[in-house]
């Protein structure tokens, strides 16, 4: 794909994207549009949540099935939905160009744009009641409701991870079942009325970035179906499927340099366009008792059991993410292809993964680890995605007892090195102290950021004090052996500075390895020189 706006298009020929005019777009040759006629598409599936993700995920993968010729997949197009004032917003927008999004994939040597044709309507946002999704649930052809709502969504406890009856929305909903406004509760009312009415259930698909999202979603509708009637959370239990899934394509917000790209290079306005990287993944349990469409035959992986392969993503790909980002912010960093080229931070990375991350991981079907890591590496460097630091740095309170201890955990009962994974966290601990090594200020950049804040600075006299938050560190925080690692390495970072910290591990990891070839391989591209 040309990346250049064709000459045949003048500034005063630009129009709105939209059904109208794609027969002049399919003659370009810097775009491809959808291989179907989308007036023979009917919905199948209702997508909960139409933001970014979702067109460059689960809506480009439709469209790609949907536009193989023999395929015979056009009762599964999407009817986007929402709940919330900002899906009314975008509802706005893509309803003005006939529900296209225009996807561009780039990386520094390569362009492609296509447009995005599987989603064939946007079912009206009409709080509080809901009337237009609750008519949608009941269509007999609706098989699949899909969700993207992020984990706040899910209306989980932080101490066990489980759905919370006692959160305010819950509750609030609990007052009146018979009208419901959250997500779930449309779902739960939904699935009572088919199954009354003797009509197949739906399938619900989490397709958040979220550990055992479909045991998730289970827990959810079936923990608010328990509250309103036992009988029906048994019948939801034995008869709907919820797929776990594991979810991957790098995929930033839009902001006016995307648009006015868009405009420039292809020679329309679209309000909403998306930008991502080439690669994409989707691994799903086969889990849908209604029927689903034929995915396998444009890449997406139907495993019997996700939880290796989400394991994988998130120690490796989330983790690494963790892992860098508080070095790249206090050495004021602004992106993610920063880090990577910043010879320090990329070498702690790397031998951080293959040291105390990869080793944690079980073996995951049909998969190299350290190739996939190669591949995360690759991915990271794309200087066309630009994901920001302050991004990544956002609520580590959440991200930390996620990616980060788990494997310290375990390498503390395997005897493996936790050296490496202490320092991530000492660099967490020193970035919440609220000031760069230049002496600048932060922004607040998490949900408790006032309690971080005063709890970092009270641990740069006893770094203990950071450990003994046991919402995040649990018994790891009180390992003797953890405590030791975490304090040397906060203390080198306040005296030294954070790349200091970084080559004095690198050097010590190098030594362990000396007499190898992974040593001597690691040698030849670090920026620290042993003697």
């Amino acid at each position: 794909v040309k990346k250049r706006r064709p000459e045949s298009i003048s500034e005063e020929r630009v129009e709105p994207l939209s059904d109208t005019i794609l027969q002049d777009i399919q003659n370009q040759l810097t775009l491809n549009t959808p291989a179907y006629d989308r007036n023979q598409l009917t919905a199948g599936i209702i997508h909960i949540g139409v933001g970014n993700f979702h067109r460059a995920h689960q809506a480009s993968y439709l469209d790609d099935l949907i536009g193989l010729a023999d395929s015979y997949s056009n009762e599964w197009a999407i009817l986007g939905a929402g709940i919330m004032p900002f899906d009314a917003a975008k509802r706005e927008i893509l309803e003005k160009q006939d529900w296209l999004t225009t996807l561009v994939e780039r990386q520094a040597d390569y362009v492609s744009a296509r447009l995005i044709g599987s989603m064939i309507d946007f079912i009206p946002v009409e709080p509080p009641n809901h009337d237009p999704l609750k008519a949608a649930l009941m269509n007999p052809a609706i098989k699949i409701v899909s969700l993207t709502l992020t984990e706040g969504g899910y209306f989980l406890n932080d101490a066990t991870g489980s759905f919370d009856p006692t959160h305010p929305t819950i509750v609030e909903e609990l007052a009146n079942l018979n009208a419901p406004k959250t997500v779930f509760g449309l779902i739960v009312q939904a699935l009572k009325i088919r199954r009354y009415a003797g009509m197949p259930p739906f399938t619900v698909l989490s397709c958040d970035n979220i550990p055992h999202n479909g045991d998730v979603a289970k827990g959810a509708v079936i923990g608010l179906a328990k509250l309103w009637d036992e009988e029906l959370a048994s019948w939801i239990d034995a008869n709907v499927g919820f797929p776990n899934s594991m979810v991957d394509r790098i995929t930033p917000m839009t902001g006016d340099a995307e648009r006015q790209f868009v405009k420039e290079e292809l020679g329309y306005e679209d309000g909403a366009p998306v930008f991502c990287e080439p690669y994409k993944q989707w691994i799903l349990e086969d889990n849908f008792p209604s029927g689903r469409p034929a995915l396998e035959r444009v890449g997406v992986q139907f495993v019997p059991d996700v939880k290796p392969y989400e394991l994988m993503k998130i120690r490796i790909l989330n983790g690494a993410h963790a892992a860098l980002c508080y070095a790249a912010a206090l050495l004021e960093l602004k992106h993610v292809h920063d880090a990577m080229d910043h010879p320090v931070i990329s070498a702690f990375l790397d031998c951080v993964q293959r040291n105390e991350v990869i080793p944690s991981i079980p073996p995951v079907p049909d998969t190299d680890l350290y190739d996939y890591w190669e591949l995360i590496q690759a991915r990271f460097g794309n200087p066309m995605i630009a994901d920001s630091i302050d991004r990544i740095c956002f609520d580590g309170a959440s991200r930390q007892p996620k990616f980060i201890i788990p494997p310290v955990a375990e390498n503390l009962r395997d005897g493996r090195s936790i050296d490496g994974l202490a320092l991530v966290s000492a660099m967490w601990c020193r970035y919440c102290q609220g000031r760069a090594e230049s002496g600048r200020e932060f922004e607040p950049n998490d949900p408790t950021w006032d309690k971080l804040h005063e709890t970092a600075l009270k641990a740069a006299d006893d770094p203990t004090v950071w450990l003994n938050m046991t919402g995040i560190y649990g018994s790891v925080g009180r390992n003797t052996r953890f405590a030791k690692s975490f304090s040397s390495a906060l203390r080198t970072i306040s005296s030294a500075g954070v790349e200091k910290a970084m080559q004095e591990y690198i050097k010590n990891y190098i030594r362990k390895y000396i007499g190898t070839g992974l040593g001597k391989a690691m040698q030849s591209y670090s920026p620290i020189k042993i003697s």
